[in-house]
C-alpha cells in the first residue's frame, strides 16, 4: 500500500526503510521548531529508520521529523 504524509500520526505507522510521499498536488517545506525556514528544497519524501521518521529533501538533504532536535513538514504557502 502507498502511503502519504497524512497516513502519518505514529513512527510505526511506517515499517522500517518504509517511505511515504507528499498528497498529489501538495508541496512541503521543512522549518525548525523555532519557524526557521530550511534552505534544502521540498520533501520528496518520509522514510523511517529504526525509532525515527526522517524527510528527504530535493536538495538530497535528510532532516528528523520526529523525536528531539526534529524539523516540521509544512505544506507550502501555509
Amino acid at each position: 500500500m502507498h502511503k502519504h504524509f497524512y497516513d502519518l500520526r505514529n513512527v510505526d505507522d511506517l515499517e522500517d526503510g518504509e517511505r511515504a510521499t507528499p498528497e498529489p498536488g501538495v508541496t512541503y517545506d521543512l522549518r525548525t521548531i523555532g519557524n526557521q525556514s530550511v534552505d534544502s528544497g521540498t520533501v520528496e519524501c518520509v522514510f523511517r529508520d529504526g525509532d525515527v521518521l526522517f524527510a528527504r529533501t530535493s536538495g538530497g538533504e535528510t532532516y528528523p521529523v520526529t523525536g528531539e532536535g526534529s524539523y516540521v513538514l509544512v505544506p507550502r504557502g501555509l
